[in-house]
């Protein structure tokens, strides 16, 4: 009775992981869709440093997208839930965010809003910091799975 429990909770994991999976494809195909409608558009308004920006939001966005995937593929084929993608995909919203704020803030120094330019260089500084601590704990996880091994 208990193994068929177990057997059967594992099933409904695996469909659920089965149904992420195919969600997070879709948003995948959906962002780069949008990425590229949009940076034509950008692109001929005569917005290209705009546009290219953008691109690169979409594009980190989509590979944090496709990291959560392949995250899920590991979990339905070992199920076991890994740490490693996690702190990538962490890692790539970091790096997606100091792009953005580093626009933004640009737009700060040209006008009247000193403040809001000091708080996009505060954001910035603790998102590099952010940075740092995930670049730490990906490089001391890989350095036990060696020692591990």
């Amino acid at each position: 009775m208990h193994q068929t429990l177990v057997r059967r909770i594992e099933q409904i994991e695996t469909v659920l992981y089965g149904i992420i999976a195919l969600l997070l494809v879709v948003a995948s195909l959906a962002i780069l869709g949008t990425a590229s409608v949009n940076f034509v558009v950008e692109i001929r308004s005569g917005e290209v440093v705009l546009g290219l920006v953008h691109l690169l939001e979409y594009l980190l966005l989509a590979f944090m997208a496709v990291e959560l995937l392949y995250t899920v593929c590991v979990s339905i084929r070992t199920h076991k839930l890994s740490a490693e993608p996690f702190l990538i995909v962490g890692l790539v919203a970091a790096i997606r965010r100091i792009l953005a704020v580093s626009v933004e803030g640009s737009q700060y120094l040209h006008g009247s809003d000193f403040v809001k330019f000091l708080f996009a260089l505060w954001e910035i500084g603790l998102l590099t910091v952010s940075v740092l601590v995930l670049v730490i704990s990906i490089h001391v996880l890989r350095r036990g799975r060696k020692q591990e091994a």
